[in-house]
């Protein structure tokens, strides 16, 4: 068949944007052609993939939504066989969806001023409306169940996509060989610091500010955080706090990194207190790599920190005293170990690396009427 993926923003630190790539490469494997349509790209894109730029001068994230989701619609014209949308856009074959419900997002004087609730509403009603096309793959049964009580979607349309964590970045024994002692080094940290890692590209969404509020509870603990660099304009509240509480000398802030499994090794402990995230796909790739997770019920993938016991998830409503506890209970090295081997247990035998290749069956296997 010939393809067309469809995203807005295309960059390699996003698991959305991750999954929209290799999907394309899985497909073309297969022997589909495939072209990924999006307004921009950034960082390194692999050079085997056909990308089609369509300019976009919106400033707006949702004007930015809706004429991407225009241009899509002209510029496919019965083209292509299958329209595949990685994010809510029009006119949708398949919609692999990363997304929580804006329908269910509660309607602020701000979203109501400037349109941008409405926007996305209208926009997700293309694909989950009853009576539409779309098939709609979904990543975590939350999200499925809050998309259904949403839009009353029929339930052949609804399809749960099962975890789809690389394992060629399933890499425990990293922990245990010369990695680990050689990536603390590079970031300054001392064999005995206690060493926090932080994956976020969305500093508020994933809960970065709860984790630098803890610093001050726990004077051992050292923190990097990758998917953020300094130049950045969502870093600014961040260096401002970090500055502010005289914490420089305990926070790095790494940027887009491409060895999350050697920092995984590096790292004591996965602090990850996210107001939302569909899956979390850090948390499944730090469990099976030997690193303890401390999350919240808000993600996706925290109930397989539950079933491996290799971490603790925080339950709702979020209490920051809470948190504070949590982490000094794993200053201990001991529990640590325990979490650790528990983890890298459960990554051995549970299924947690098909979900891709799921999800370019049905990609596959959609006919239009």
């Amino acid at each position: 068949m010939n393809i067309a993926f469809a995203i807005v923003d295309l960059f390699p630190a996003g698991g959305l944007q991750r999954d929209c790539m290799k999907l394309a490469l899985l497909l073309m494997g297969r022997g589909h052609s495939v072209t990924i349509l999006t307004e921009r790209t950034r960082g390194p894109i692999p050079s085997d993939l056909k990308i089609e730029v369509l300019s976009n001068n919106a400033r707006a994230n949702h004007r930015r939504q809706l004429k991407f989701a225009d241009d899509v619609v002209r510029h496919c014209g019965g083209q292509f066989d299958l329209v595949v949308g990685f994010g809510v856009l029009k006119d949708l074959d398949v919609l692999y969806c990363a997304d929580p419900s804006f329908a269910l997002r509660p309607r602020s004087f701000w979203s109501r001023l400037t349109g941008r609730l409405a926007t996305f509403i209208s926009l997700e009603e293309a694909s989950f409306a009853p009576g539409r096309k779309t098939r709609c793959l979904l990543l975590s049964q939350e999200q499925l169940a809050a998309y259904r009580r949403a839009w009353s979607t029929e339930s052949h349309r609804l399809m749960l996509v099962p975890p789809s964590i690389d394992i060629d970045r399933r890499r425990p024994e990293l922990r245990s060989n010369d990695v680990r002692p050689r990536i603390r080094s590079d970031l300054g940290i001392t064999p005995n610091d206690f060493l926090w890692l932080a994956v976020a590209n969305q500093p508020t969404v994933k809960g970065l500010d709860r984790t630098l509020m803890c610093l001050n509870e726990i004077p051992g603990a050292q923190l990097v955080v990758a998917g953020l660099a300094s130049d950045m304009k969502r870093a600014r509240p961040i260096l401002k706090w970090i500055n502010d509480n005289r914490l420089n000398d305990r926070v790095k802030l790494l940027g887009f990194r491409n060895d999350i499994p050697e920092l995984m090794a590096a790292a004591d402990l996965l602090v990850h207190p996210a107001r939302y995230d569909t899956t979390g796909g850090v948390i499944l790739e730090s469990v099976v790599n030997g690193l303890p997770v401390i999350t919240t019920a808000e993600c996706g993938y925290a109930p397989h920190v539950i079933a491996s016991d290799s971490g603790v998830v925080l339950q709702s409503p979020f209490d920051l005293q809470e948190l504070v506890s949590v982490l000094k209970a794993a200053e201990a090295s001991s529990q640590r170990a325990v979490w650790s081997v528990n983890g890298v247990s459960y990554g051995k035998a549970a299924d947690l690396y098909a979900g891709l290749e799921w999800a370019a069956d049905h990609i596959e296997s959609y006919r239009r009427s």
